[in-house]
């Protein structure tokens, strides 16, 4: 799976940005001081996946919920209403798990080499599903809100996460970015306003920007999704 849908008009994007930006109070560092990288939302990928005691996920998902939806509750019915109408299935947010939020990265922190990760989204192991979730259908989703005058994207390589264990019981690879060396890369530029979504289990990177500008930013809405009983339970 690999597809574009368009969520938000230039006017709208910008509006989010503001809107993101006012919340600032309720942005998380992450890495090491002085901090560049925030996130507006709890990440399961940060705060719970590969921490079996379950680190900060559940007090942050719940902390975030209630101002994300009521600065954003806008923005999660269309998504409601677009990923619905694409999947050609119902959407859902399950109380219990985050809902999708914001990476922002300030200029300092805006890759300009590939030094992100290579890697498959697999946080949703580290989550409780109901017994009829189906964890071979997922999805990963990017939403563009403002990006560096240089632009930004996704580095994605032709190479699933069954290839990936196929190869590690081999002993051809070591690690999941050791499958680049057999596939070439494709770069996903993003747009504003445009989402990218993608299975997940497709091998793939934050690309850098080209160049970095004193202003710049980039800031995006992050989710997944999991199949469950005729319907995607989307979470973060």
């Amino acid at each position: 799976m690999f597809d574009r849908l368009t969520v938000l008009t230039e006017a709208e994007s910008a509006a989010l940005r503001d809107t993101v930006h006012d919340l600032r109070g309720h942005w998380i560092p992450r890495g090491s001081p002085p901090f560049s990288f925030f996130t507006l939302g709890a990440p399961s990928y940060l705060d719970l996946a590969g921490k079996p005691e379950g680190g900060d996920y559940r007090k942050r998902a719940d902390a975030s919920r209630p101002v994300l939806w009521e600065s954003f509750g806008w923005l999660y019915t269309r998504l409601e209403e677009i990923l619905g109408h694409h999947l050609g299935a119902p959407v859902h947010y399950p109380a219990h798990f985050a809902l999708p939020g914001f990476h922002v990265w300030l200029s300092a922190a805006v890759f300009t080499k590939p030094k992100a990760s290579v890697h498959f989204d697999m946080q949703y192991r580290s989550l409780t599903w109901p017994p009829e979730a189906d964890l071979t259908r997922l999805l990963s989703f990017t939403l563009a809100v403002r990006l560096p005058a240089a632009g930004g994207g996704l580095n994605i390589w032709d190479a699933g996460y069954e290839e990936f264990r196929h190869a590690l019981e081999k002993g051809w690879v070591e690690d999941a970015a050791d499958l680049k060396r057999f596939h070439t890369m494709q770069y996903v530029p993003y747009e504003i306003g445009r989402m990218v979504i993608h299975s997940g289990h497709t091998l793939h990177q934050i690309a850098p920007s080209p160049g970095v500008e004193p202003d710049d930013e980039r800031l995006t809405l992050q989710g997944h999704g999991v199949w469950c009983d005729g319907r995607w339970l989307l979470y973060w």
